[in-house]
């Protein structure tokens, strides 16, 4: 969890080049990093996610639960709650956008607003949906787990194991442009600093670059 929360912090916003911040947002998230508590400053390396998905077992008709923060969590048949510290996000997947999916909507932005309550500065709430452009502000801040071979994606997310082979196939073509050099997986970048091949200690490189 340690590697992946330093993976997390040198990709994103405090350290890394995405998502694309000006130098005056970026200074003050790095001075509010130094000073909030430690449950504050968690999300801000890397986002916390839960999956909403319908459950036939649940008295609601639906469960809120954990998942890991890659892309994909980017299921076309859940609603995803996303807190990253200073932005929250409420997402809908492709076949979760009718107006009957709207309590499950209502119950991640709920989540989302108790967790973060007294929280300073106030985060900004976006409810964002999938094929919109603004879905960027989001997918950006994942993990890209889509770039890893399929068993190591397994074998990290469990849950995958539960899409047939045509939703697993259609989870991963949502994300066809990406290039592994410029945002290498935690697999990719790991292996390139850490394993015994690496020649990144020669060339002076760590596990913060």
């Amino acid at each position: 969890d340690a590697l992946r929360a330093l993976y997390s912090l040198r990709r994103g916003p405090l350290l890394g080049s995405g998502p694309q911040q000006s130098s005056d947002d970026r200074c003050v998230s790095r001075s509010l990093f130094m000073r909030l508590p430690l449950s504050d400053c968690l999300p801000l390396m890397s986002p916390l996610v839960w999956c909403c998905r319908t459950d036939a077992n649940d008295p609601r008709g639906f469960t809120l639960e954990p998942v890991p923060a890659v892309t994909l969590a980017c299921w076309d048949e859940c609603v995803l709650a996303v807190d990253q510290s200073d932005n929250l996000f409420v997402w809908s997947g492709s076949k979760m956008l009718g107006a009957a999916y709207n309590p499950m909507r209502d119950v991640c932005r709920d989540h989302l607003l108790r967790i973060s309550r007294g929280r300073f500065p106030k985060p900004h709430l976006h409810m964002l949906k999938e094929g919109d452009s603004m879905s960027r502000r989001l997918t950006a801040r994942l993990a890209p787990a889509h770039g890893d071979p399929p068993e190591h994606q397994v074998a990290y997310f469990p849950a995958l194991s539960h899409l047939d082979p045509e939703q697993l196939t259609a989870l991963r073509a949502k994300f066809s442009f990406y290039d592994p050099n410029a945002d290498p997986s935690f697999r990719r970048w790991f292996w390139q600093i850490a394993s015994a091949s690496s020649t990144a200690r020669k060339e002076g490189c760590s596990l913060c670059e």
